[in-house]
């Protein structure tokens, strides 16, 4: 990386906030923010983390912790897409309590949405990776010696107009980076949460629905990059000596070219050479999948992926531009299974073009492969801004006004009968939204767990999907969906459950967890 021309020591505080998301999840590590915070204070300056998520905080709480430090430099807010409205609510506050210090967002929302951000009264926004941008950007406020102009990769207001400075290029040498700062880790610690990390950034696949590919075309380079297994690997040991065990591996897609089953062998010599004992859970996609990848992936300490599934027809897998056929996606399935993986079948039933015998394969495929992490069996394709799903729609104008507050536009379906089917299994999904959520979070999330205790949580998940398998989706959207088929969920296995009493009335968090789930399936009232 390019060394910034001025040292930051000295200078005014930097403040790097994010508000809570909106989710069920448990709160986790901003990887985000530890890594801008890593990278200025290597230049010398001070960087305070105020992290609404894990801290619980509301937005008039952040504010608060701000206002109770000296005046900031200036103060970044990270940005998810399910965070983007309370950020603008956060900075609008800053203003209204008179602190005029100037505010800088980045992340997925602002990247999408720079215009927005800017006229709700943000200084500056950072598109795309933001290492670099952030220290050019302290040397502008703090000297005054580069103009907005000369920064690349950001968005600003000059005489009422926004204007946007050149193409940044993405960061090439992962490794020349320096770990992230772990201000937070205690807390993330204490839910059990997994601690994020990452080997890579991006992902080379092109699928129509997805941002992480127009999140690095804003940049120019690579659309994926890796560090050396090294450099990763140091960094597993460095965070487990504080107490860490249970990762979470950030990674788009863990294994592209020129990774291969010699990476995954290398990878796990490295971590067993160093006497490392983790469990890592991952993401990849199912045409990189291999019997002997995953077999030395395990070795490596790899107890669970995520897996863009999405589809079990090729009809619909066509129309999202996915690299993987159907067959491919199921061999990948048995794969894992084959080696004990968990793996969440990233699912997405519904898009423009669905059809009833789509519904009608996607039904008896998820019958045959249950035991994958879903939540639920309702799932349907986002059109977020900035992807090609999204200008599609636009294009064949079936884009209806965004009610959400996330970029997430809402369009319509071409099949009448899919339309029906479609409402009715939404309701349901709905009506149950909290089960799933507790059902699957902790393997999807995943949480630092024994291995029995998620054995129980897989369980009560499957049982839950399978309960959902057994009204026949195209059925679902012909019966109207009346409060026959809503009431039928008491069927739900309440003897097992019972059974189980002892397991989810155990002490800890985790089993408390299981507790009020149980409580909610045996009470629903």
């Amino acid at each position: 990386m390019r060394e910034a021309a001025l040292p930051l020591r000295g200078i005014p505080p930097i403040v790097l906030a994010t508000p809570a998301p909106i989710t069920h999840r448990t709160a986790e590590e901003n990887l985000g923010l530890g890594y801008l915070a890593s990278i200025l204070r290597s230049k010398g300056a001070n960087v305070q983390i105020i992290d609404g998520w894990l801290g619980g905080l509301t937005s008039d709480e952040i504010v608060d912790s701000i206002a109770r430090l000296p005046v900031p430099l200036w103060i970044g807010f990270s940005c998810y897409r399910s965070n983007m409205a309370r950020a603008i609510e956060v900075m609008q506050l800053l203003h209204q309590r008179g602190l005029q210090t100037p505010t800088i967002a980045g992340g997925y929302g602002p990247t999408f949405h720079p215009d927005e951000f800017l006229n709700a009264g943000f200084d500056v926004v950072v598109l795309g990776e933001a290492e670099e941008t952030v220290c050019e950007l302290s040397e502008h406020f703090a000297f005054g010696k580069l103009d907005l102009s000369d920064i690349s990769g950001i968005r600003y207001k000059h005489d009422g107009k926004i204007v946007r400075s050149g193409r940044r290029p993405a960061v090439a040498n992962l490794d020349a980076i320096p770990f992230p700062s772990r201000d937070t880790i205690r807390a993330s610690l204490e839910r059990r949460s997994a601690v994020p990390v990452l080997s890579s950034r991006g992902c080379a696949a092109h699928c129509t629905f997805c941002s992480i590919v127009a999140f690095a075309k804003v940049s120019d380079g690579s659309h994926w990059r890796q560090r050396s297994i090294e450099n990763f690997v140091d960094e597993l040991e460095q965070v487990s000596r504080l107490g860490a065990t249970c990762f979470k591996v950030i990674d788009d897609s863990l294994i592209e070219p020129p990774r291969d089953e010699l990476w995954c062998r290398e990878l796990a010599d490295d971590i067993q050479s160093r006497g490392l004992r983790v469990r890592l859970r991952g993401s990849i996609r199912a045409d990189r999948v291999t019997d002997e990848a995953i077999r030395q992936l395990k070795r490596a300490g790899f107890f669970a992926f995520s897996c863009g599934i999405e589809n079990y027809s090729e009809s619909a897998l066509k129309r999202m531009a996915k690299s993987a056929s159907v067959d491919q996606n199921l061999q990948a399935l048995d794969v894992f299974k084959k080696h004990a993986i968990y793996v969440q079948a990233g699912h997405i039933l519904f898009d423009h073009g669905t059809t009833m015998e789509e519904l009608r394969e996607n039904h008896r495929r998820m019958s045959d492969y249950v035991w994958t992490i879903s939540k639920g069996i309702f799932s349907e394709m986002y059109a977020a801004e900035g992807t090609p799903f999204a200008r599609l729609l636009r294009k064949r104008n079936l884009i209806d006004a965004n009610v959400d507050g996330t970029g997430n536009r809402n369009y319509r379906l071409a099949d009448e009968d899919v339309v029906h089917a479609y409402t009715g299994l939404k309701r349901w999904h709905k009506s149950h939204l909290r089960l799933y959520d507790k059902a699957i979070d902790a393997i999807s999330a995943p949480k630092a767990l024994e291995d029995e205790e998620l054995v129980e949580f897989h369980a009560l998940a499957t049982e839950l999907r399978r309960h959902d398998l057994a009204y026949h989706l195209p059925e679902l959207g012909r019966m109207g969906f009346g409060s026959s088929a809503l009431d039928a969920t008491e069927g739900l296995p309440r003897s097992r459950l019972r059974a189980k009493s002892s397991f989810f009335c155990a002490s800890s968090s985790t089993t408390g967890t299981l507790h009020a789930l149980r409580q909610e399936l045996l009470d629903p009232n």
